[in-house]
């Protein structure tokens, strides 16, 4: 196959981009690239290109989740220096003047305000507009009122006052800092506009909501106001960026980046190993290959925001023509609906793991059991909060206690999902089969690997009784880590049929708590009601690992853009 490396540099009408060559970095992830449209992309690949491209308002200072610089705005807004009101109801950023895009047009006022719109109204179906949509026009989707009350909310919500975008809320949202940092990137209305997209005014936005990946203006193009602009991309071989050397700061180290899709890890792992690469993601089970390899350097045990291998338990599975429910009834030979909403066969299957041999065998020891959806690194993360042990014993209990009895005199067969390329899921699978099987003959778990694509479909069908999956923070606050699996209307949750008020009432009240000791404490407390509700297994906290050329100098890993930023990098020769 024809190297990335290659095209770009017939795109460059250049000599060919050396191996050798320190200007150029070269990149390999484990995924393609979706869109480049950074307002409908949601995706870590898609992600990792637009934040080279666009820029946001503030951005978080190198490695730190709660320090912030600012970027298109020239100061962070703080109470202390007057741009957050005391209420925590209104934000104020004051704009940078003099910024281009990289057609050469310059950065407006109105171009921060239309992004920012955008961002919201696209609303695209599993996008990230809702992030946005909850705490300044408090609605999970455009779709919940008429077109003409959704735009007089965005209306008043964002605005632009003696030149500054301020923004303002319907209820304090105290993660919002930490949202804007990692989202809502500034495009141009104009190049938008012209290629097709919303124009900017409110009669017009309805026609563009919820596009189809490749009608989104920005699909295949960008225009943006960062240190790369693109060059070009190609879905099979990946994307090349250059240096923009108009930059509003000081330009680049690094002239290009070639970024190129490699699933096979594999592959990934000579690609590095043979310096065709200099950086890559790798798996944990190749880490031990590279000691002592020359050339390499790998930094270990480094956060990662997200819960993995997480046993996601349906309690009002959808009935109708479902076969993943076998007979559906209580008869050995399938399960009810109903079944997981029986808090005890919940538990029964939380006690039932063996969370010890996971981390030995999925990840050689390099994690520790999860406590609950937040995830090691994340503040408020309860440490010290009691876990229930392992434990057959128990399990068994548990699951005589379902259904007063029940469960354990005619048995069931559960069916658990999981994607297919993921090896540890397919080992916490096989896992959680082989714990509860060996708690009664009756007791049938069925492993199920289906494509991703299938997976989410079921899932946002309502179908899947039980899948193993994971969660990403998208920004780092804990209320990012307990809303989609607690909060009856959460990503996880509104799909599973968990519904507890008082929690709902709990992550509502910690979200707008300004105090980070109360809210600190609330965190603590929906953590105990998770262990005590099991909506879902959570099961390990696992560290990350960068492998890296040691030529790559620069690159700061901060959790919540792990594949990182690469306007600090540089490369020796």
């Amino acid at each position: 196959m024809r190297s990335l490396l290659a095209a770009a540099a017939l795109c460059l009408s250049a000599p060919a981009l050396g191996a050798d060559d320190p200007s150029v970095l070269r990149y390999a992830l484990a995924g393609d690239i979706d869109s480049l449209d950074p307002h409908w992309a949601y995706d870590a690949g898609s992600l990792f290109v637009t934040d080279q491209v666009y820029e946001t308002l503030i951005d978080f200072a190198g490695a730190a989740t709660d320090v912030y610089e600012p970027r298109l705005a020239t100061v962070v807004p703080s109470r202390e220096n007057g741009f957050i009101s005391a209420d925590g109801l209104s934000y104020a950023f004051s704009l940078r003047r003099g910024v281009k895009f990289h057609d050469g047009t310059e950065l407006t006022a109105d171009d921060v305000r239309y992004s920012l719109l955008r961002f919201m109204l696209l609303d695209r179906e599993g996008g990230p507009s809702g992030l946005l949509l909850e705490p300044l026009l408090g609605l999970r989707s455009t779709k919940d009122l008429p077109p003409a009350q959704v735009w007089e909310l965005a209306d008043k919500a964002v605005r632009l006052e003696g030149g500054a975008l301020v923004l303002r809320l319907k209820r304090p949202f105290a993660p919002l800092m930490s949202l804007l940092a990692n989202f809502a990137p500034i495009v141009s209305r104009a190049h938008v506009a012209a290629a097709g997209g919303w124009d900017g005014e409110p009669a017009t936005w309805p026609r563009m909501r919820d596009p189809l990946k490749e009608q989104s203006a920005l699909y295949a193009r960008a225009n943006g106001t960062g240190p790369f602009k693109l060059l070009k991309w190609d879905r099979a071989q990946g994307v090349a960026l250059e240096r923009n050397d108009a930059y509003w700061r000081a330009p680049a180290k690094l002239k290009h980046i070639v970024i190129t899709p490699t699933p096979d890890g594999r592959v990934r792992r000579r690609m590095l190993e043979h310096g065709e690469v200099d950086l890559a993601p790798v798996e944990r089970r190749y880490l031990p290959q590279f000691a002592g390899v020359p050339g390499i350097t790998v930094q270990d045990g480094l956060p990662l925001f997200e819960e993995n291998a997480v046993f996601l338990l349906n309690q009002k599975i959808e009935p109708k023509d479902n076969p993943w429910l076998g007979s559906g009834a209580l008869d050995g030979k399938g399960i009810p609906p109903d079944f997981l909403a029986d808090p005890d066969v919940r538990r029964g299957l939380q006690l039932a793991f063996d969370y010890e041999r996971f981390i030995a065998e999925g990840f050689q020891g390099q994690a520790s059991r999860a406590r609950g959806p937040v995830p090691i690194g994340v503040w408020a993360r309860h440490d010290r909060m009691p876990l229930a042990a392992a434990s057959v014993d128990a399990a068994k209990a548990a699951f005589m206690r379902a259904q007063k009895g029940k469960v354990w005199a005619v048995g069931f067969r559960l069916p658990i999902a999981f994607t297919e390329s993921r090896g540890d899921w397919r080992l916490a699978c096989r896992i959680m089969k082989e714990r509860v099987e060996a708690l009664s003959p009756l007791f049938v778990v069925d492993c199920r690997p289906i494509p991703q694509s299938q997976m989410l479909d079921e899932f946002r069908a309502r179908r899947l009784p039980a899948f193993i999956y994971r969660w990403v923070l998208d920004y780092p606050d804990p209320h990012n880590a307990v809303e989609p699996f607690l909060h009856s209307r959460g990503y996880f949750a509104a799909n599973l049929g968990y519904h507890n008020p008082r929690v709902d009432a709990l992550v509502e009240a910690a979200a707008a708590e300004q105090d980070l000791t109360k809210r600190k404490g609330q965190y603590h407390e929906l953590q105990l009601m998770a262990s005590v509700d099991v909506p879902a297994v959570f099961t390990a906290d696992a560290w990350h690992a960068v492998v890296r050329r040691s030529k790559v100098l620069g690159f700061v890993y901060n959790p919540i853009t792990p594949y990182g930023s690469l306007y600090e990098v540089s490369k020796l020769p």
